[in-house]
């Protein structure tokens, strides 16, 4: 069965295997010529010459370009692939990534699609974006800082008829130079703490179970470790990484399922960027370049998990032309002139100071919501 996904009618992807983030842009119908096709087979070092109708020996396609083949100390049984750019891009996947299919999209996928993107004049920008009306907002933060948990606590207060905040992406969001943010709505990755910060009730009980044990896995400090086993080199990673989500899948759920009656939007002018950070409490203004720099090294701080650091050169050099710097023009192009502040909470409450800079009328339900809370809070004390 061909899985296909159609993303804002600007790219196509076609895959043997499902692909879990992209499930909000499935297709029914057959794409018949994908700008990225997906195999599940066997990749090779070399890129076969092909016979008259240009098929391989392993039964894909071979498209006249650029080739790059990974693999790892256990070959075929372990993490492989190999990728090539011609007229259109071949991915070839070994066969346990199809068991892995988050490892197979975020680690593959995803950076070929990154760089696909620019090609076509629009950047995947890793900021968490929220759209008051037609206005968006983008909220970023280094990896695994609190930005989902931000998002998802704004958009869980947004409980009355004239309250107006919408989701548009999470993790990543597609950006245009002309300022246009457009939803890129993968399912949000969260733990045990996210699920109690909202106290969302959708969840069942196998799954907040679940939950704690998927929390533990793939948690901020086991991630750190991944990380810093990957710099060192000292383990085949990305096989490593693919089995241990096969085993213990992360925990991603799409944002109905966190905030049932969330409002959604397919997009929104780029209005507003949000800097959280953990420090003391303090909120400040930041000048367009400061704020971008952070913006790009906050995109760049993604991309951490093998294989990307062998196959980005290969990526974002295209027909002789570096990428990066289309990359970040078609950033600051999109973020210029907008403000940018950063905020900084030693308690993680960033969800409430947010609102104030946004919509009057929502920033007075929130500080309603403070001073309830602070009352209660009070009123316990007194009861002790």
């Amino acid at each position: 069965m061909l899985h296909n996904y159609d993303i804002h009618n600007i790219l196509t992807v076609a895959s043997d295997a499902p692909l879990p983030e992209l499930e909000k842009f499935s297709v029914p119908q057959t794409i018949l010529d994908p700008n990225i096709r997906v195999h599940i087979g066997n990749p090779s070092p070399q890129k076969a010459a092909g016979n008259k109708n240009g098929s391989k020996s392993n039964g894909h396609s071979a498209p006249a370009g650029r080739h790059i083949y990974y693999r790892e100390i256990f070959g075929k049984l372990g993490f492989e692939a190999e990728i090539n750019i011609g007229e259109r891009i071949e991915i070839i996947a070994s066969p346990l990534l199809r068991y892995s299919p988050h490892v197979l999209y975020t680690n593959l996928v995803e950076p070929v699609l990154r760089w696909t993107f620019v090609e076509k004049g629009y950047a995947l920008v890793h900021g968490a974006t929220i759209a008051f009306g037609n206005k968006a907002y983008m909220i970023t933060a280094r990896t695994d800082t609190g930005k989902t948990t931000t998002l998802l606590k704004i958009l869980n207060h947004q409980r009355r008829n004239t309250d107006n905040a919408a989701f548009i992406s999470d993790d990543l969001t597609l950006v245009k130079a002309d300022g246009t943010a457009l939803t890129y709505p993968k399912p949000l990755t969260i733990s045990a703490h996210t699920v109690r910060a909202i106290n969302s009730e959708e969840l069942t009980r196998k799954e907040r179970w679940t939950l704690i044990y998927q929390s533990r896995i793939h948690s901020r400090s086991g991630r750190q470790v991944a990380f810093n086993m990957t710099k060192a080199r000292m383990l085949p990673m990305a096989t490593i990484n693919t089995i241990v989500q096969l085993l213990v899948p992360p925990p991603k759920y799409h944002v109905s399922r966190l905030v049932p009656k969330v409002k959604l939007a397919h997009d929104g002018n780029l209005t507003g960027l949000f800097i959280i950070e953990k420090g003391d409490e303090a909120d400040s203004n930041l000048g367009e370049q400061e704020a971008i720099d952070i913006l790009l090294t906050n995109c760049e701080d993604a991309y951490g998990f093998p294989p990307y650091h062998d196959i980005k050169e290969f990526l974002y050099i295209s027909n002789g032309v570096d990428l990066r710097p289309v990359e970040k023009s078609i950033i600051r192009s999109a973020m210029h002139g907008i403000p940018a502040m950063l905020i900084r909470s030693n308690s993680l409450e960033w969800w409430r100071r947010i609102p104030a800079f946004v919509d009057d009328e929502v920033a007075v339900h929130f500080q309603n919501s403070m001073e309830r809370a602070s009352q209660s809070l009070q009123t316990d004390v007194l009861h002790v």
